[in-house]
């Protein structure tokens, strides 16, 4: 990496001076500030703690910039990094033989923090109706559940379908599966 500089822990990398450019108008430092807050989440739904889930992002720019510093092209950088970060998620779970699980508490406890002062009755059905969801977004496949955080994060069908490899159609049918049983689940 001669003539290279990673500095502050990824936050940009420095050729001679310019921001090495992933494509022309999208620095990877650009691309690492927008993707960073939704990959993490991504990957703490996959089962990671925070300091793993951190790592693997690092690790997937790094990937990224090694692949841009050959000279290779990548069409949809995003859905790229997510790919990366997925399968490096994938390959650290099966590492250390653990299931990949979503607890009932994690996605409830994201939602509940945005919560506004309102009275106690409607505090306890909306905590009732997250308990709820979240409980039936754990009871999904892990294709759906999976579908379901990356659409969350903002990914588009295309891209949905780039990172976990498999056609656009099917994004589109787990994704409608997903609302049906979702919907089934919190209107029962």
């Amino acid at each position: 990496m001669d003539g290279y500089v990673v500095s502050d822990g990824l936050t940009g990398f420095i050729t001679r001076g310019s921001i090495l450019p992933v494509r022309q108008d999208q620095p990877i430092v650009d691309l690492y500030d927008e993707l960073r807050p939704s990959l993490f989440g991504y990957l703490v739904c996959l089962g990671l703690v925070p300091q793993e889930a951190d790592d693997i992002i690092q690790d997937a720019f790094v990937q990224l910039f090694r692949v841009v510093q050959s000279g290779s092209k990548i069409h949809n950088p995003r859905s790229w990094v997510f790919r990366v970060a997925r399968n490096l998620s994938l390959n650290l779970q099966k590492r250390e033989r653990r299931m990949v699980s979503v607890s009932d508490e994690q996605p409830m406890a994201r939602l509940l923090e945005k919560q506004t002062t309102v009275g106690p009755e409607e505090i306890y059905l909306r905590k009732e109706r997250l308990r709820v969801l979240a409980a039936a977004i754990t009871r999904l496949p892990q294709r759906q559940r999976e579908c379901l955080h990356l659409r969350a994060e903002g990914l588009r069908y295309r891209e949905i379908a780039e990172v976990l490899g498999i056609t656009t159609s099917a994004v589109s049918e787990s994704l409608k599966r997903v609302v049906i049983r979702l919907m089934d689940d919190l209107y029962d």
